[in-house]
């Protein structure tokens, strides 16, 4: 079998753009490098914790399996606000839904909640093919009772007593989303997604979303100009160190470099 040749591109800068705010990673040591293979970037995750089997591990490994998996969570929720800037319109709602029963198992209410999507997908739009654009993350009470949190994008009309009906298995709430600022909607929600993190359950899968959602526009580059976003814009700032391989070394070792970031306010948004 011949070896798949895969080339090899950096970039110094990141951007990340919502109709809100422009995100900057500036590398400024080193760059960024990572692998192509037939013009389709590689994606490099650390997902171990996927695949962790805590029942065999000691304390620590357990822990340090844990601290990766916030890690995951707690970029997972910047993301997931970014995702909320580019959908979030005047019909934006926030929905919660409990069970009467004190139900505990997470497979059982993962399957209840997307029977209800669906039968809430076809109450609004009388076809079967998903319409609703939607965020959802379950969460445990300290009781060990499971919720679910949603935020729902575009969000038609519905008496709240259908909605328990075709829930179906207890309370039913439902809020227009208040925030003070557009660029801190995002922030509603997204605090869900690391809440209570060490009660939830390790192998399952801790938020859903519809596959027809708007997302970030990403643009890797070794060219850009700051100077285009003005000071007055910046809403937040910082310089941190990452861990790369020093490849001027003679044994493998790792090196800190430097990286920049910037959150800046969009001069114009709706």
């Amino acid at each position: 079998m011949v070896p798949i040749k895969k080339a090899i591109k950096s970039y110094k800068y990141k951007i990340v753009e919502t109709p809100t705010t422009v995100e900057v990673w500036e590398y400024i040591d080193d760059p960024v490098f990572y692998h192509v293979k037939d013009d389709v970037e590689t994606v490099h995750a650390d997902k171990d914790w996927i695949k962790e089997d805590f029942t065999c591990k000691d304390t620590l490994q357990q822990y340090d399996s844990l601290k990766r998996k916030q890690k995951h969570y707690e970029q997972m929720r910047w993301e997931i606000a970014r995702i909320v800037d580019c959908n979030f319109d005047d019909a934006t709602k926030f929905m919660t839904l409990t069970f009467k029963a004190n139900e505990k198992d997470i497979s059982f209410t993962n399957s209840e909640f997307n029977k209800f999507i669906k039968r809430l997908n076809y109450r609004l739009y009388k076809i079967k093919k998903q319409q609703l654009k939607y965020l959802a993350v379950w969460e445990k009470q300290k009781r060990g009772a499971i919720h679910y949190h949603v935020i729902f994008f575009n969000f038609p009309f519905i008496r709240i007593s259908d909605l328990e009906k075709l829930w179906g298995h207890g309370f039913v709430k439902l809020n227009k989303i208040d925030v003070d600022s557009q660029e801190n909607r995002g922030r509603y929600v997204s605090k869900y997604f690391s809440k209570d993190l060490e009660r939830k359950e390790h192998k399952k899968k801790a938020f859903f979303k519809s596959q027809n959602l708007k997302t970030p526009l990403v643009r890797r580059t070794n060219s850009f100009k700051l100077t285009d976003l003005s000071d007055g814009q910046i809403l937040y700032s910082k310089e941190y160190t990452r861990n790369i391989p020093d490849f001027h070394s003679t044994i493998n070792s790792y090196k800190e470099s430097t990286v920049r970031y910037t959150k800046f306010r969009k001069e114009c948004t709706t």
